[in-house]
């Protein structure tokens, strides 16, 4: 079943390719594929769209072309720069500072660097989900060399303070990065002005095919790389670039930035409708409080239902959503970022991530809310 036949509402795990992306990667598909490392005119032409490439996402972020590197995706992106700063400032220290609802890209990062040695303060969080600046202040020692916090939580869509933590940080010496997967499209990023050090973007999140990814890394802040093989991406990452998905991506953010106060509107409208329609289904409970939320992302949660038996029904009726991070799909374990917000197992599994796209319409809106509000009606029946 093709997804012009489903009501897709699960964007944040996987968004529709956007037409402009869609023209590009068919213009780079109909010529020779060359390798940029490769010294002759097809392999010329490939290095001079990844350069452009570059130049285009450094543009839109503010920074300088040298400080992209291009990588297979968000969670590539996250693992290089927080495994790749703490084993170039381990002789500085081995205190590292994140957050317990952070993506699994990070968490799994930090948890693998405790095995090795580091400390890992994993902040609590407040009813809402949002980090307290005074107590990530009061967390920084002497030993603290890297500090991580997502800009916008891919559960919630909770918009965290980040360029105020990344303040904090700067101003104890503390190297700061953001995983801004779900940020961009939503939040103005500019970094020239900012006190972030490093960023991780993923094109699958944009409209740009899976498998794409950069990292902003800002100029004099050493990695360690991680893998080893050529000289690409600064001899950080190596690897045959991936020049097409490159180039997709950088079409994809410049597309996102040029439209960004006009999508989000729709999505502000679209939220407004649906969040009317939820409110009328018995027993509803919208995890929301307070307007630090992206528009785009909406979790809602459901009293004493089977929360296995709910996504069995909205997938019989042909309704994509999550109830989570898609990294996770699969598992039956509760959401660990609604566990983290003092959700018991069984709400946290009978819990949804409602999440928009530039694609979604007012009519989807109405038929997922009608087919969600049948099922939910069939299941108290039970």
């Amino acid at each position: 079943m093709g997804r012009s036949e489903t009501i897709y509402l699960d964007h944040a795990s996987g968004t529709t390719l956007l037409p402009e992306v869609k023209s590009c990667i068919s213009e780079w598909l109909d010529s020779d594929m060359g390798n940029p490392s490769s010294i002759h005119q097809e392999g010329r032409r490939a290095a001079a769209g990844l350069d452009k490439a570059r130049l285009s996402i450094a543009q839109v972020l503010g920074a300088k072309p040298g400080e992209i590197l291009f990588t297979s995706g968000g969670t590539e992106a996250n693992n290089l720069a927080i495994l790749g700063a703490a084993a170039a400032l381990k002789a500085k220290g081995r205190h590292l500072i994140t957050c317990s609802t952070e993506h699994p890209s990070v968490l799994e990062s930090f948890k693998s660097l405790e095995k090795n040695g580091f400390q890992v303060s994993y902040l609590e969080c407040d009813e809402n989900g949002d980090i307290d600046k005074d107590a990530f202040r009061a967390s920084i020692t002497d030993d603290t060399i890297l500090a991580s916090f997502m800009w916008v939580n891919n559960e919630t869509g909770l918009v965290h303070p980040v360029e105020d933590l990344a303040q904090i940080a700067r101003d104890r010496g503390v190297r700061f990065h953001c995983d801004a997967v779900q940020a961009f499209g939503h939040i103005p990023i500019q970094v020239q002005d900012s006190c972030i050090d490093s960023i991780a973007l993923s094109g699958h999140k944009l409209g740009a095919p899976a498998g794409i990814g950069c990292l902003y890394l800002r100029k004099g802040n050493a990695i360690s790389r991680m893998f080893f093989g050529g000289s690409q991406e600064q001899n950080i990452r190596p690897g045959t670039q991936n020049h097409v998905g490159a180039i997709a991506l950088s079409t994809a953010i410049r597309t996102q930035a040029d439209h960004l106060e006009l999508n989000e509107q729709k999505y502000l409208e679209l939220n407004a409708l649906l969040q009317d329609q939820l409110q009328t289904i018995p027993r509803i409970q919208i995890n929301r409080n307070g307007s630090r939320y992206t528009p785009n992302i909406l979790s809602c949660s459901f009293q004493n239902i089977d929360g296995e038996a709910l996504f069995i029904r909205l997938d019989m009726k042909n309704i994509a959503v999550s109830n989570g991070a898609a990294c996770s799909s699969g598992s039956q374990a509760p959401s660990h970022v609604l566990t983290a917000l003092g959700f018991d197992e069984k709400l946290a599994q009978a819990s949804l991530r409602i999440s928009l796209g530039i694609q979604t319409t007012e009519q989807e809106i109405d038929d997922f809310c009608k087919g969600l509000r049948q099922i939910i009606d069939s299941l108290y029946r039970e």
